[in-house]
């Protein structure tokens, strides 16, 4: 495998596992599909669900909200325990099922939820037929139309538990990990290994995970296992300080987490499950973990020094034509051309910068004649073109906007160089920008560090090293 592709994964694996999660509950402004889903509401404010369904509710009694001929919420302490879709609710969904969809349908993903009814009930004067549904927390009564089989109206009820009684998780497979007192188990383990597995496949497919990319006798699945536990702690030891710190989500980014654990789980299939262990709560303990560390990280990093001279960001555009006065040899290494193609190369750079300077389009001029395959380069100090070494870029950087260098040799040969614009303003827009993330991220490397200091992390080798990718 060649330098780059060994760099450009070195790169990924660091960036990829840091925001795979965070990313896409960064989308939560926009309305989706995800915000119509009703069952993410639950125990969540009326002012939530009007902020994300860009609604307007109206409270026809204590408690009663409705959305006329859509919607009836019940919220009696300003939580919602109650849903009911009427006929005109037609745009919002209950476990993914909405008015109007065809009853083979509405079964099959209330089934996920639910399982079978636990009673039907026969309403002559609506012409329908009333499903019910229970579990421990909740209960959804469907009504389906006795002539069509379509779903005519739908009631969620739902009970929020006595925090005094919830215990752990026993079906969540064996413990992995102890992170001070926090303990991490198999299924919430395979939620991050799944998803880095599911994204690096896509890419790279499937047969990656036994290759020793980086050349250290460690399989390509080792390193991203590595990785995850390593990610998986600083989730938690993060959440951990959050609390310490005060700092906690809204109920907005609360219902952000919710949504899209629901969008996630609904694509999971009934195999990886049941395998995994995984539970739309699980989920929701993972999305919002991830999205509070992405607060903890702004909240703490807010007032970064974010002065950035011109100098140390300013980039550059250039166009120029290289001709070759040099040779690759059997190694690799450059080697000069002999002194009739070496004089005549350089007289061709010599004719090209005359017709450069006459006037003639510099791009269309080294699309043709130029020998490297870029034409043009973007770049600030110290990060030019490195093949060309500090001669190129330093004779760029003594450029005005529209002017023409001289001849300007390196190992490669002769180059012309032409400028664009001596201060691209889109680009050091974005290095300065980078240049303040760097900071900010160096400040929170710092401020992790010494949280890091206080935990003892423990693994369950035996049960780790026995979970492979390659599988």
């Amino acid at each position: 495998m060649s330098k780059n592709y060994m760099y450009n994964m070195c790169n990924r694996l660091k960036i990829i596992l840091l925001i795979l999660f965070i990313l896409p509950l960064l989308n939560g402004c926009r309305i989706d599909e995800s915000s119509y889903e009703l069952t993410n509401y639950k125990g969540k404010s009326v002012n939530t669900f009007e902020k994300k369904t860009k609604t307007e509710l109206v409270e026809e009694s204590n408690g009663v909200y409705k959305l006329e001929g859509a919607l009836q919420l019940i919220a009696p302490k300003g939580d919602i325990t109650s849903i009911m879709v009427l006929d005109g609710g037609k745009n919002y969904k209950i476990f993914g099922v909405e008015i109007g969809m065809d009853k083979t349908e509405a079964e099959n993903k209330i089934k996920e939820f639910y399982g079978v009814e636990t009673n039907k009930t026969l309403e002559s004067d609506k012409n329908s037929v009333t499903y019910t549904y229970k579990n421990t927390d909740s209960e959804l009564y469907i009504s389906y139309d006795i002539d069509t089989h379509k779903v005519t109206g739908m009631s969620y009820y739902y009970f929020k538990p006595d925090k005094q009684q919830v215990t752990e998780d026993t079906t969540a497979g064996e413990l992995i990990a102890l992170i001070g007192d926090i303990r991490v188990y198999y299924n919430e383990v395979m939620v991050y290994l799944k998803s880095a597995q599911e994204t690096y496949e896509t890419e790279y497919g499937k047969d990656i995970w036994n290759v020793d990319i980086f050349g250290d006798g460690k399989t390509f699945g080792e390193h991203i296992k590595d990785e995850v536990i390593k990610q998986i702690t600083q989730i938690k030891i993060i959440r951990d300080k959050a609390e310490q710190l005060g700092i906690a989500l809204t109920e907005e980014e609360m219902a952000d987490a919710v949504s899209y654990a629901a969008e996630h789980f609904a694509g999971l299939s009934d195999a990886d499950i049941d395998r995994y262990l995984v539970s739309r709560e699980l989920l929701e303990q993972v999305y919002s973990e991830n999205l509070l560390a992405e607060k903890v990280f702004e909240t703490l990093t807010i007032d970064v020094d974010t002065n950035v001279s011109d100098y140390e960001s300013r980039q550059i555009t250039v166009q120029h034509i290289l001709i070759y006065g040099t040779e690759p040899d059997d190694e690799g290494n450059r080697k000069p051309l002999s002194f009739e193609e070496r004089e005549k190369a350089y007289q061709k750079a010599v004719s090209l910068l005359e017709r450069a300077r006459s006037g003639e389009d510099f791009y269309s001029l080294a699309e043709a004649n130029s020998e490297d395959e870029v034409i043009e380069y973007t770049f600030g100090r110290g990060t030019g073109p490195e093949e060309f070494s500090d001669t190129f870029e330093q004779a760029a950087f003594n450029l005005k906007t529209g002017e023409i260098s001289d001849i300007i040799t390196t190992d490669y040969g002769w180059h012309i160089i032409y400028c664009v614009t001596d201060f691209n303003e889109d680009a050091t827009t974005e290095v300065k920008e980078k240049i303040i993330e760097d900071r900010r991220t160096k400040l929170f490397a710092e401020l992790y560090e010494q949280w890091f200091a206080d935990y003892d992390v423990v693994i369950n080798s035996e049960v780790w090293d026995a979970i492979s990718l390659g599988d």
